[in-house]
């Protein structure tokens, strides 16, 4: 990751105690004002997904992932806190999602992997009051960013948390993840870059 995201100033957030598995966080600091934060998971690669039976041994290296995320430089977690815990609610909750979503295969016994979505709980509430983004998807980046190699040529593949409103997961669901990701492609970094008030590229207009 410091290959691809040069010179920038880099915070690591470590989880101290863990029932099972450590996610640590990873904070690049956006290097100028019109760049992005880049946000990305170390941990949830160390133990396999389950995948469905069907996939082996074909898709194994499906096995293994990680979590990245882009925040707008607007959006800065870094300056003038000293830890996580104090860094505001309003400004966390895309990192407090990333460690869910990284837990979340391993606590139940599933995978995760590229067009999978899910809400903020059945009633899909908003991940935080200054947002009605209320549910993930997750998406790819090119080749050199979402898949990477370990030493001993183990994959871990790279996926993109998309944070998403109700009506576009709905869309999703019934029209499929390409269909959305053509309808993202239309905002200010293809839906990939995390802004709480983006537009929905789903709502109904009278």
């Amino acid at each position: 990751m410091e290959g691809l995201f040069p010179h920038r100033v880099t915070r690591v957030y470590r989880e101290i105690d863990s029932e099972f598995l450590q996610v640590n966080v990873f904070v690049m600091k956006a290097p100028t004002k019109k760049d992005f934060h880049v946000i990305y998971t170390a941990g949830m690669s160390a133990m396999p997904m389950n995948l469905p039976q069907e996939f082996l041994p074909m898709y194994k290296d499906l096995e293994r992932a990680e979590l990245l995320l882009f925040l707008p430089a607007e959006w800065d977690i870094l300056t003038g806190y000293e830890t996580d815990k104090d860094v505001p609610d309003h400004l966390w909750w895309p990192v407090r999602l990333m460690k869910y979503l990284a837990r979340f295969p391993h606590e139940f016994k599933t995978w995760l992997g590229w067009g999978h979505t899910l809400p903020n709980s059945a009633e899909c509430v908003p991940y935080d009051d200054s947002t009605k983004l209320c549910g993930a998807m997750l998406g790819a980046l090119q080749e050199n960013i979402s898949m990477f190699r370990t030493e001993d040529n183990t994959q871990i593949n790279m996926y993109c948390v998309m944070p998403l409103y109700k009506e576009e997961m709905d869309f999703q669901k019934e029209a499929g993840t390409e269909a959305l990701m053509q309808k993202l492609a239309a905002l200010n970094g293809y839906g990939m870059i995390v802004f709480p008030d983006r537009p929905n590229v789903c709502e109904e207009t009278e």
